[in-house]
């Protein structure tokens, strides 16, 4: 009876040893996964999220400040749609002006003095993207203050989100933000930056005050032009462009500053794929922790 005691003892000992070891083989497995993935939790991933937006910023603003908005087409900021008009309508009627007599002899005169002439519309487009390189410091603090204040909801689903979750979680919850705080480092750039003693705010009011003497001129000579266009002087593209004239808000500063953080965002969100997907990038142990999970989905 003893002997029996003592086996039961032995079995439900055995038992319980076996099943204390598969409790710990869990628990260490667990361990491992965990230390695999760094002890992160949601926070280290909206941190990483975080720190990534702050590198892609600085090195958004550093380039785009040493080499200019305007060195590559991606990030190049052109004329408003309303300004383009203009020009091609004002362009075309010169041009039909000096193959039509009965319209040079009415548009023609007028067109003079509209004064959107002596390579305004390049000077404007340089001035734009000199006034958002100046300003692209700037962009920096205001940034990085949108990036603290900004309120992540899910950081893994922004981690796996692909290209460019970050940015676009960024631009989506703050854009309207920055651009009220990225303005007067805009404005001030466009008072500043000149050719010719022409400054970006000076060019843009130029072109405001033509443009629409432009309008009240194709009004005025409505009659003449529908001629020279029926008689083949006016190309059709010519002419919509010439029906689209109107006025124009004599302020482009919001344009400007819509374009130049469309550039800024552009970047960061090239810098982000950067981390994403190249190692090297990782530049602190966070990201290398959080980001790293991306590899072993690959």
């Amino acid at each position: 009876m003893i002997m029996f005691s003592k086996s039961i003892v032995t079995r439900a000992l055995a038992l319980g040893v076996a099943a204390f070891t598969f409790t710990s083989c869990d628990e260490d497995s667990l361990g491992a996964l965990t230390d695999t993935l760094g002890n992160l939790s949601q926070g280290d991933t909206v941190d990483a999220l975080k720190e990534a937006l702050n590198v892609g910023v600085k090195t958004a603003v550093t380039r785009l400040g040493s080499e200019g908005y305007i060195a590559d087409v991606a990030t190049k900021i052109g004329l408003p749609e309303e300004a383009q008009t203009a020009f091609t309508a004002y362009n075309a009627l010169q041009s039909a002006c000096k193959s039509n007599a009965v319209l040079n002899s009415t548009v023609g005169a007028a067109l003079s003095s509209v004064g959107l002439g002596e390579n305004l519309e390049d000077n404007m487009i340089q001035l734009f993207n000199d006034a958002a390189t100046e300003a692209a410091p700037e962009a920096a603090s205001v940034f990085a203050s949108a990036i603290t204040n900004m309120s992540v909801k899910d950081g893994e689903e922004i981690l796996f989100g692909g290209s460019g979750a970050a940015t676009t979680y960024l631009k989506d919850n703050t854009y309207t933000g920055l651009q009220s705080a990225f303005h007067d480092p805009i404005t001030k750039s466009m008072n500043n930056v000149n050719i010719g003693g022409l400054t970006a705010t000076s060019a843009w009011n130029k072109f405001a005050t033509g443009n629409n003497k432009l309008a009240g001129y194709i009004n005025q000579y409505r009659s003449a032009i529908d001629l020279a266009s029926s008689l083949g002087a006016i190309p059709s593209n010519a002419m919509a462009a010439i029906n689209k004239v109107g006025e124009v808000n004599p302020d482009a500063s919001d344009y400007v500053t819509g374009k130049a953080l469309d550039g800024l965002f552009l970047r960061v969100s090239q810098k982000e794929d950067d981390i994403r997907t190249n190692a090297a990038s990782r530049t602190s142990d966070l990201l290398k922790r959080v980001f790293g999970r991306l590899d072993e989905n690959k």
